[in-house]
């Protein structure tokens, strides 16, 4: 090869490499970014309420819009003295149309109290890579609490998250529903025996996974305390300006068997200002321990 020969084939190896033809074995083992998309369309909230009486149990839905689909959503316990359990906050999916589901039972001999029960879907059209997921625990009767995690498929992140009980009616509540920060994929679900069972129980987690959407972002509010006779705290976190909100979650934080006897009465997004509010309760008589709560909200333009 001559001189000439030699300068052309390094040019043309520069201008190939610059136009990236060429790609070392280091290179070919970095994943491909996730990809990005435009704004939601078509989002919408929706609110629904069941009627105020004493009946031991209740459920209602928040149903989506005819072609929309749920990302999220949440749930609000009113009344009920402290005798209401939290049994299930998750996504409902069926041929006739999406919804968010919320269900409730009083505990054990139940409550003369009146209550009702509020149930919150975020709907919007379906984005890229929707991903729907149910991650259930053990179902036994091994231990008076449990937790399961769930994570997204790889190159989507959590859009919502809720939780579901089965097994031990009036007597399982669900403590908490908690998204994780750091890898913006995961969620777990955290219920407790609010009295003492032999049967059979688990919690499952559940997950709505999509995108990543445009804008996305994870927030958290700071811990707030309940102390002494104080028997419930709420958190509250708001999304960036521009953005809607759309997953809700919690953190709590204290000792096992103080976190077995607390229940998020409220637990949802919020429109207006777009973000999360959250509000435990501990369940009647009350405790004297101390606990912290936070508030966790996913938004997006």
């Amino acid at each position: 090869m001559n001189t000439r020969q030699r300068r052309t084939l390094l040019g043309l190896t520069a201008v190939a490499t610059g136009m990236g033809m060429f790609t070392t074995a280091a290179d070919a083992a970095v994943p491909p970014p996730e990809a990005r998309q435009a704004p939601v369309s078509g989002y919408t909230y929706v609110e629904r309420f069941s009627r105020l009486s004493s009946d031991s149990a209740r459920s209602v839905s928040a149903p989506c819009p005819s072609g929309k689909v749920v990302l999220a959503g949440g749930v609000r316990i009113v009344g009920g003295g402290g005798r209401v359990l939290l049994r299930g906050s998750y996504p409902g999916l069926s041929a006739s149309g999406h919804k968010w589901l919320a269900t409730a039972e009083e505990i054990g001999g139940g409550t003369q109290a009146r209550w009702y029960l509020r149930a919150y879907a975020v709907c919007a059209d379906r984005p890229a890579g929707l991903t729907y997921r149910t991650v259930p625990s053990a179902f036994n009767s091994n231990r008076p609490d449990k937790s399961i995690t769930g994570t997204c498929p790889a190159g989507t992140r959590l859009v919502g998250a809720g939780a579901r009980l089965r097994g031990a009616s009036h007597r399982v509540g669900i403590n908490s529903v908690t998204m994780t920060k750091l890898t913006q994929r995961s969620a777990s679900a955290r219920a407790a025996e609010a009295v003492a069972t032999n049967l059979p129980w688990s919690v499952a987690v559940h997950l709505a996974c999509a995108g990543p959407l445009a804008g996305q972002t994870f927030h958290e509010s700071g811990w707030k305390a309940a102390v002494g006779p104080a028997q419930s705290r709420t958190a509250v976190v708001n999304c960036p300006r521009g953005t809607k909100a759309f997953g809700a979650g919690m953190r709590l934080a204290g000792a096992s068997a103080t976190l077995n006897r607390l229940v998020p009465v409220e637990l949802r997004p919020t429109r207006s200002p777009a973000g999360a509010r959250v509000t435990v309760s501990e369940l009647a008589p009350g405790q004297a321990a101390t606990w912290y709560v936070k508030a966790q909200v996913i938004c997006a333009r």
